[in-house]
């Protein structure tokens, strides 16, 4: 067969196209795309419906004849009124519910299932004058098209390569397997008695496989009113000859037709069919239906079949394949938790829409994002009307989540994003020694003060704030805070400012940077001291400057133990003769 279509190629036939043949297929329909892994989408099919054959229905469309009405098997012009050889057929055909596999063709323009009352190379009868349906019709269980006694011998015909009865299996391109045809072409053919002087007659038969559907092409049919009444006949008939179907004016009669076609489709119950699916090539056992729910993780590739119950073995459509079911992420970036400072009253406002920018700073084109704001992450989820109405200035009185809804108005892709606004609980104020000493020249940034980003004022409330290089006075107050997350530690109603009083430290010798040396500093399990001169005495104080230890060594180098010291700082208060020093210690 494929032969026949190179040769069918090079003499310029148009061969058949999906417009034109009624073809029996099953696609998986172009799908949405899932907006992230682990989404589902529906993937649905649009399959051919195929008809039992207990009935049938005709209509004229229009001629279109694709297929040659030359290039087949030749029956031989070796006598007239004959059948063909036994042709089995490739595939199964169902007419009037019957499945067929062998075929004849008789040389008077119709074939037959019958291989009973009829025989190869024996009579194809030609006298008839009946109407169908009949009982007594010379020959049933056949196609009519057009059924006259036509006279293939030499003479009449002049030209048995192009005048003869052929037929042909066309199984390429659209009409490879399941959607193969059987044409039958009865081609410039003269009719007996008349011979030619009433013009050449010429036909087509053509079987569609799974479909059953049978077309019936007519060239040219016109009438030999001297032999057999001037009988034709277009139509089908059951084997009992209790069914037939003929177009309007083709049964049989005297009559004329040029250039028409009809379509003969099954029209009984809907067959029978079953779904496959598989992915990766792995069948789904579970999945039946037409549908499938697909959550594609990754580029799976998705496939169905369809099982049609025409005869047996059933007939088995195979779909496309559908893959690449993902979105590319879009590249949303991350919002941010927003935070306020506790403070009186107790109401506090944000700009939630500061997060629009950071979601969509890397969106090539962010104008297609639309952001809504929900307290609820089932109303965000969901695209219900209560979204927060004015998000840039945006109430509230205690800690909660907000959820951002971003659809993307290109694809209808929903991302849900959430972050926390919170109020940041009064900052406690900064801790250490309330009372220190200095040597002159020191400045505020010497003063041993534990805590985060603190700044110096010079009153407890109100007053000035001091840079870190303020010189420090004799038997004078600072007021130190702390910052935590934005808020200050004097943000409350009484003052939060930790003070420390400063001495200053006065020697007959000028203070020597290099009296003392500390270390490991930060220190595991022990510090190890050591001193110009002999040390008095070492004075270990924790943060809120409660006492730890307290050492009179008397000699110029001293070990610490701090193994059991939770971690934290420390003040190490120091004394020799001359020197007197405070030192900070950090315990790991």
């Amino acid at each position: 067969m494929k032969k026949l279509y190179f040769t069918l190629q090079l003499l310029g036939i148009s061969l058949l196209t999906t417009a034109q043949t009624p073809l029996a297929q099953i696609n998986i329909e172009s799908p949405s795309l899932a907006c992230g892994p682990g989404q589902c989408i529906t993937l649905a099919t649009n399959h051919t419906t195929i008809k039992g054959t207990s009935d049938y229905a005709i209509a004229a469309v229009p001629f279109n004849p694709t297929f040659p009405f030359f290039g087949g098997t030749v029956i031989p012009p070796s006598g007239d009124d004959y059948w063909s050889p036994e042709f089995v057929l490739p595939f199964s055909f169902n007419f009037y519910g019957n499945c067929y596999n062998s075929v004849l063709i008789g040389t008077n323009g119709l074939i037959t299932f019958d291989l009973t009352n009829n025989q190869p190379f024996g009579t194809c009868q030609w006298a008839f004058t009946q109407p169908i349906p009949n009982s007594n019709f010379p020959i049933r269980n056949a196609v009519y098209g057009v059924y006259q006694d036509s006279d293939i011998r030499t003479p009449p015909v002049t030209n048995p390569a192009l005048q003869n009865v052929n037929y042909y299996v066309l199984d390429t391109g659209v009409n490879a397997a399941p959607n193969r045809v059987f044409v039958i072409n009865f081609n410039e053919l003269p009719q007996y008695q008349c011979n030619n002087n009433v013009g050449y007659q010429t036909s087509q038969i053509v079987l569609h496989e799974t479909t059953n559907i049978i077309d019936i092409l007519v060239k040219n049919r016109s009438v030999c009113s001297t032999w057999n009444s001037g009988s034709g006949l277009i139509g089908i008939q059951n084997q009992a000859g209790t069914q037939a179907l003929t177009p309007p004016g083709r049964n049989t009669g005297i009559w004329t037709a040029t250039n028409e076609q009809w379509r003969i489709t099954p029209n009984g119950a809907d067959v029978p069919v079953a779904f496959a699916w598989s992915v990766n090539g792995v069948p789904l056992p579970s999945e039946t239906s037409d549908t499938l729910i697909a959550c594609p993780i990754g580029n799976e590739s998705y496939s169905v079949s369809m099982s049609v119950a025409n005869c047996n073995p059933p007939t088995v459509l195979q779909s496309n394949s559908v893959s690449d079911l993902l979105l590319p992420d879009p590249g949303l970036g991350l919002p941010a938790n927003l935070s306020v400072c506790t403070q009186s009253p107790f109401v506090y406002t944000v700009n939630l829409e500061s997060n629009t920018v950071l979601v969509l700073s890397a969106i090539p084109n962010p104008e297609y994002y639309e952001i809504l704001y929900y307290e609820n992450l089932a109303d965000a989820e969901n695209g219900m009307p209560n979204f927060i109405a004015n998000p840039i200035i945006y109430t509230f009185t205690e800690n909660k989540t907000i959820y951002m809804r971003i659809e993307s108005l290109l694809y209808g892709c929903v991302y849900i994003k959430s972050f926390d606004i919170s109020i940041i609980p009064v900052v406690t104020p900064p801790t250490g020694a309330p009372t220190q000493n200095f040597t002159a020249g020191q400045t505020l940034a010497d003063l041993i003060v534990s805590g985060d980003n603190l700044t110096w004022y010079d009153a407890p409330t109100g007053g000035n704030m001091l840079p870190s290089n303020t010189l420090l006075q004799d038997n004078t107050t600072y007021y130190a805070t702390q910052t935590v997350s934005g808020c200050e530690s004097n943000r409350s109603a009484n003052s939060n400012r930790f003070a420390v009083t400063t001495n200053l430290v006065l020697s007959n010798e000028s203070f020597d940077i290099n009296a003392f040396s500390v270390y490991p500093n930060p220190v595991g399990e022990k510090l190890t001291v050591a001193a110009k001169e002999n040390i008095k005495s070492a004075i270990v104080y924790n943060a809120i400057g409660q006492e730890i230890i307290h050492l009179n060594p008397a000699q110029k180098e001293i070990q610490i133990l701090t193994a059991s010291f939770n971690n934290g700082v420390y003040f190490l208060k120091l004394h020799t003769e001359k020197e007197s020093r405070t030192i900070k210690i950090i315990k790991n």
